[in-house]
């Protein structure tokens, strides 16, 4: 070895970039092929989310005739809506009620179709297809992978088991795992140290398509990254739960008690205490506005009451939104469980009531959604400007070998 190369090998004193070379480079060829290999399919995921932002929104507004509502000093409540759908179609099989909208929802046991009920007259606005049209194959995509046989878009060979969940799961899980892994790449990749930080915030717009598609990458993968690394945990952690058990043990919370949504119903054969009953329970539990409430059945004899409180984290969903979940006994108002989180650690509750419910944006109204639309959409511009890197690299690389 010469002494110019032992010169030009010793680290300046002080500095430690030449040891984290290796592992950078590393992490630039995970970030760089990850991305290129799932990328489309990452995108195509966070674009149908951002569509979906909307979707409660988009529902009532092209289903106009369902919403009306009439002003009145005595609406009814659940049970009457409950009773005139019952009523009036005998074999739709209602097995929830939900407030939505000004008006009062009546669905099916596969959360498929519904009649909406005018609380003010009583009267049945119309049925409709909650799981159809176009909304219907984006939450296929987004939700399920496909895999949901309820929804418009179903492939069956998606639903088929694997690894204890179907193909669509584990696609959405790889997804959500590879978005986790990009964060992470992409923030040590970007890193450009303490005295040089305002560099990474910069964009060159004048040093040609390289320089500028670079810059463009690296900051808007930066401004999104909390958003990106957000939508990974909690994607992934719906598909696999022990990814929730991970982050909560890692932020000082607990894992989630997988007996925490059980409730067993007192044996007897007792008259059923009414819906009334089992409303007047559960608010009498837990203050707030009842959102919806699913029937007993035989496999589940209690009542499952939905409420919204004074902070709705999943306020803005449609149909089914509400924080807490009491459980109350078919056959005993005294007989309940009471789901709200209330006692659980301050981790566990942030992820109840901020983390997971931004994953959809419910956390929000409507306006404040733009930002999560703006970021659900940086995935799209992160692929096109690292396309773009990418293949300018490639052929600088072919060029100087056809040179050579």
């Amino acid at each position: 070895m010469s002494v110019d190369t032992l010169v030009k090998a010793k680290p300046v004193p002080g500095r430690r970039w030449y040891r984290r070379k290796p592992v950078r480079r590393a992490m630039v060829l995970v970030h760089r092929w990850t991305s290129l290999v799932l990328g489309l399919l990452l995108v195509i995921e966070t674009t149908t989310g951002v569509v979906l932002l909307y979707r409660a929104e988009y529902f009532r507004s092209t289903h106009a005739e369902l919403y009306r509502h009439t002003a009145s000093a005595q609406p009814i409540g659940l049970r009457q809506a409950f009773e005139t759908v019952q009523a009036a179609h005998p074999d739709f099989g209602a097995s929830w009620v939900s407030n939505d909208g000004g008006v009062i929802a009546v669905g099916d046991k596969a959360f498929a179709h519904i009649y909406t009920v005018d609380p003010g007259t009583g009267q049945i606005n119309g049925p409709a297809d909650i799981t159809d049209g176009v909304m219907g194959v984006l939450t296929n995509i987004h939700d399920c992978g496909l895999s949901c046989p309820a929804y418009s878009g179903y492939q069956a060979w998606l639903a088929t088991p694997v690894l204890g969940m179907t193909w669509g799961a584990l696609i959405l899980l790889t997804l959500g795992l590879l978005m986790i892994l990009l964060a992470i790449t992409g923030l040590i990749t970007w890193w450009p140290g303490i005295r040089k930080f305002s560099h990474g915030w910069r964009v060159r717009l004048k040093k040609g398509r390289f320089a500028r598609d670079t810059d463009l990458h690296n900051v808007i993968g930066m401004v999104a990254l909390p958003f990106l690394f957000m939508w990974g945990v909690t994607g992934a952690a719906l598909e696999l739960p022990q990814v929730e058990d991970v982050w909560l043990t890692i932020t000082g919370g607990s894992p989630v008690d997988p007996d925490k949504y059980a409730f067993t119903a007192n044996p007897g054969t007792g008259a059923d205490i009414g819906m009334d009953r089992a409303v007047s329970a559960a608010l009498h539990q837990h203050a707030g506005d009842v959102r919806y409430l699913m029937m007993p059945t035989e496999a589940t004899p209690y009542y499952s009451v939905s409420i919204a409180s004074e902070y709705a984290p999943f306020g803005e969903r449609g149909f089914f939104g509400g924080d807490a979940f009491i459980y109350v006994d078919a056959r005993d108002a005294g007989h309940l469980s009471v789901v709200d989180g209330r006692n659980d650690p301050a981790a566990n509750r942030f992820y109840d009531s901020v983390f997971e419910p931004a994953h959809f944006g419910w956390l929000v109204g409507g306006w404040w959604r733009i930002i999560w639309v703006i970021m659900g959409l940086t995935p799209l511009a992160l692929m096109i400007t690292g396309l773009s890197t990418w293949l300018y690299r490639t052929g600088v690389q072919r060029r100087r070998k056809a040179r050579a």
